[in-house]
């Protein structure tokens, strides 16, 4: 449940400073976010760390559902491997949209766009990782931390 309160808030982020700024459509790049999206959610779907937050997900929905601390344990620690994943991706695309640059220098028409994959790429894996997993791995902890005061 707080992978899409996260992931909604990261939206209306996202619109609320586009729509101050008049320029909704300048943090909107597709290539970006396929550059994030589509690596992680191969990662999702093939690692065990996918099968974890799967779970959690499909957990988060039933009411009166109470977690072990093994439980717990293990999707902080996939939500941790997922996000140097996202993380990595993000300084992947990083790299090759600077990369872009530097081959394009002759077309100045090819600076811009380049740039703007590069610094987007990296601004989507940051605010996936702030606004989605940081607070679900922040929530599991304080919740092992409550067990272990039981």
């Amino acid at each position: 449940m707080l992978l899409i309160i996260g992931f909604l808030f990261m939206v209306f982020i996202l619109v609320v400073v586009g729509a101050l700024s008049g320029m909704l459509m300048m943090f909107i790049d597709l290539p970006s976010i396929l550059l994030i999206l589509v690596p992680l959610l191969f990662f999702v779907i093939t690692s065990k760390s996918g099968n974890i937050l799967s779970m959690y997900i499909k957990t988060s929905f039933k009411k009166n559902y109470s977690y072990i601390e093994s439980e717990l344990a293990a999707l902080s620690g996939a939500i941790k491997n997922t996000i140097k994943f996202t993380l990595g991706v993000g300084g992947f695309g990083f790299v090759s949209g600077l990369l872009a640059c530097l081959v394009n220098l002759d077309n100045k028409d090819m600076l811009g766009p380049s740039l703007a994959l590069s610094l987007l790429a990296f601004l989507y894996a940051v605010a996936v990782s702030v606004f989605i997993f940081l607070p679900t791995k922040a929530w599991a902890e304080n919740k092992i931390n409550l067990l272990k005061q039981k």
